[in-house]
C-alpha cells in the first residue's frame, strides 16, 4: 500500500478520470457509496448522523455520503460553511437536496451559539481532506472547537480536518477534529504514521473506491506494510535442508545486570528460523544460556578476540552490551567484517553516539535498529516524529545503511530512498526487552539469506504480528518481551502456508 503526498493523490484521482473514464461526480459518488458501507457497519448502533461538510470535494462526499445514509433510513443533519462551490459540490448539494433535506449554511461565528450537537449523534467530519495546506484559523477553527467539545462519536472522511496529508502541523492540538474512527480514501496518509497525529486520527481504515492501483505503484512513495507484500517476501523452507542451510547467526548482547537481553535475542533468533546461533555473553550469563535455551552455543565476552566472525552469516550486536572500552573495541571489531549482515541494535547504536567516527564504518550490508531516543543522540533532538523521519531518510542516505526507526509505526528507511512504514503491532510491547527480541529476529532472518532490506521489512512485521497475538492472548498491559518470542511461531504457521 503506497502513502501517496496531496499532489500524487490529485494526479492519481485525475489519471482515473481521464482512463476509466469516469466523471469527477460519478467518482465522488462511488466513493461515497463505498465510504457509507463501511460507516454503517463501524457505527451500526447510530440512527442519527449530523455531517459538517466544507467546500471542496471533500465536502461533496460528506454530502453523498449524508444522501446515502438518508437512503438507508438514518435520520440525518447537514451543516455546509458559507464559500463559492466547487462544481462537485454543487451536484452534491442538488443530490441532498433532492432527498428532502435542506443543509444548514453556516455563515459566522455567531451561528456557532445556536450550533446544536445532538448527544446521541454520530458526528461525520467531511470539512476538510488532502487539499489542506495550513493550519486551520477563525470560525473555522472555532467549528472544529465546537464538535470536539460535544465529545461525540466522530468519523472524519479521508482524514481529521485541521491535519495535512503529508506532514506535521505545530500548535494545532485545538484545531483539529479528534475522530474516533477515520476512513483514508483508498490509501493511508503520511500523517497517519507519527504519533503527534494518533490523538486526531484514531483508528483508521482505508476504503477502497476503485482507484488505477498500476498507477499508484508506479509513483515513488513510501509503502506501509501489509500482509499481501509479506507473502511475497516470505521464502519457502528447503524440504532438503539442514541446519547449515538455515545459517549460523551470531549474537553479541548482555553485561553485567542486563544478560536477559542476550536470551531475549538469542531465543528469538532461534524462533525465526536460523539452523544454527552463538551467543557472546558474559562468563557470567553461560549457565543461564544453557538453562534457558540449550540450542544456543555460547563464547564468553572475555573469549571473543579468538573468534572467527567469517564463520556467520550474519550477526547481531548490541542489546544490554554496554557502553564501556569493551564494547567499544567488539563494536570496532565486527564493522569491519563488511561481507557479513550486521544487525547494530541498542547499546551498540550508543557506544557510536559515543564515538562518531564509527559512523564512517556504516555500510549497505549493515542495519541500525535505534529507538527515538538513540536516534536523537545519534543524530540531533527533533521537534517531532517527522522531523525525525525527514532526518532518518538523509542518514540512511549519506551513510549507505538501513535504519529500522522503532515506533508505533516503526520506519524502514533505505540507502537508495526507499522507506517503508509497518501496520503491526501494539502499545503492550512497549515493555522492557521488546527491542532485544527484534534485533533476534532481523539478524536470524539475515543469516538464512534475505536480503538486509527484506530482513527488516519482514522482521519488523513479524515482531508485530508475534505481539498482537500475544496481546490477545495475555493483555497489552500484562505482555511481556518473552511472550513476543513465544508467539512467533505462529507467524510461520501463516505466512508458511
Amino acid at each position: 500500500m503506497k502513502i501517496l503526498n496531496a499532489l500524487q493523490i490529485k494526479e492519481v484521482d485525475k489519471f482515473c478520470i481521464q482512463n476509466e473514464p469516469i466523471s469527477s461526480f460519478d467518482l465522488m459518488q462511488r466513493a461515497a457509496k463505498n465510504l457509507t458501507k463501511i460507516i454503517l457497519e463501524s457505527c451500526p448502533r447510530f440512527e442519527q448522523y449530523t455531517v459538517f461538510c466544507g467546500p471542496g470535494n471533500n465536502g461533496g462526499d460528506g454530502l453523498l455520503i449524508a444522501a446515502n445514509l438518508c437512503d438507508a433510513g438514518k435520520f440525518v443533519r447537514v451543516y455546509i460553511t458559507k464559500a463559492i462551490y466547487l462544481d462537485e459540490f454543487t451536484l452534491a448539494l442538488k443530490t441532498i437536496q433532492s432527498k428532502g433535506i435542506e443543509p444548514i449554511v453556516l455563515e459566522e461565528q455567531v451561528n456557532l451559539v445556536d450550533l446544536l450537537i445532538h448527544e446521541g449523534d454520530c458526528l461525520i467530519d467531511a470539512l476538510f481532506g488532502a487539499g489542506l495546506s495550513r493550519p486551520l484559523e477563525g470560525f473555522i477553527a472555532e467549528l472544529v472547537q465546537k464538535i470536539n467539545s460535544s465529545r461525540n462519536f466522530i468519523v472524519s472522511i479521508d482524514l481529521p480536518s485541521g491535519l495535512s496529508p503529508d506532514t506535521v502541523f505545530e500548535s494545532n492540538v485545538y484545531n483539529t477534529i479528534t475522530a474516533s474512527i477515520t476512513l483514508s480514501i483508498h490509501l493511508p496518509k503520511l500523517a497517519f504514521m507519527f504519533s503527534e497525529n494518533g490523538i486526531f486520527v484514531g483508528e483508521f481504515h482505508c476504503v477502497e473506491i476503485g482507484l488505477n492501483n498500476d498507477f499508484i505503484k508506479e509513483q515513488k512513495s513510501p509503502i506501509y506494510v501489509d500482509t499481501d507484500l509479506i507473502s511475497k517476501l516470505i521464502q519457502p523452507r528447503s524440504p532438503f535442508g539442514h541446519k547449515g542451510t538455515f545459517g549460523h547467526a551470531l549474537i553479541i548482547a548482555g553485561s553485567e545486570g542486563k544478560v536477559g537481553a542476550s536470551l531475549l535475542s538469542a531465543s528469538a533468533a532461534l524462533r525465526s528460523g536460523c539452523g544454527l546461533l552463538t551467543a557472546v555473553i558474559p562468563s557470567e550469563a553461560i549457565t543461564a544460556m544453557h538453562a534457558y535455551l540449550p540450542e544456543a552455543m555460547v563464547i564468553s565476552t572475555q573469549e571473543f578476540s579468538t573468534v572467527d566472525l567469517n564463520k556467520f552469516d550474519a550477526i547481531g550486536i548490541g542489546p544490554g552490551l554496554g557502553v564501556d572500552s569493551n564494547a567499544y573495541e567488539i563494536l570496532k571489531l565486527v564493522m569491519k567484517i563488511e561481507s557479513k549482515a550486521l544487525v547494530i541494535d541498542a547499546d551498540a547504536i550508543n557506544t557510536i553516539s559515543l564515538n562518531k567516527g564509527l559512523l564512517q564504518k556504516l555500510n549497505s550490508k549493515m542495519l541500525l535498529t535505534p529507538h527515538p531516543g538513540e536516534f536523537d543522540r545519534l543524530t540531533k533532538k527533533h521537534k517531532n516524529e517527522f522531523d525525525r523521519f525527514k532526518t532518518q531518510q538523509l542518514f540512511s542516505e549519506k551513510y549507505n545503511v538501513m535504519v529500522v526507526l522503532k515506533g508505533h509505526h516503526t520506519s524502514i528507511t533505505s540507502p537508495n530512498g526507499d522507506c517503508y512504514f509497518n501496520s503491526t503491532g501494539n502499545n503492550g510491547m512497549a515493555t522492557a526487552g521488546s527491542g532485544d527480541v527484534l534485533t533476534g529476529i532481523i539478524t536470524s532472518l539475515c543469516a538464512q539469506g534475505y536480503s538486509v532490506c527484506d530482513s527488516a521489512i519482514i522482521g519488523v512485521y513479524l515482531h508485530g504480528y508475534a505481539g498482537d497475538v500475544a496481546a490477545a492472548k495475555n493483555s497489552k498491559t500484562s505482555m511481556i518481551a518473552s511472550d513476543i518470542v513465544h508467539n512467533i511461531g505462529v507467524f510461520f504457521k501463516t505466512f508458511e502456508k
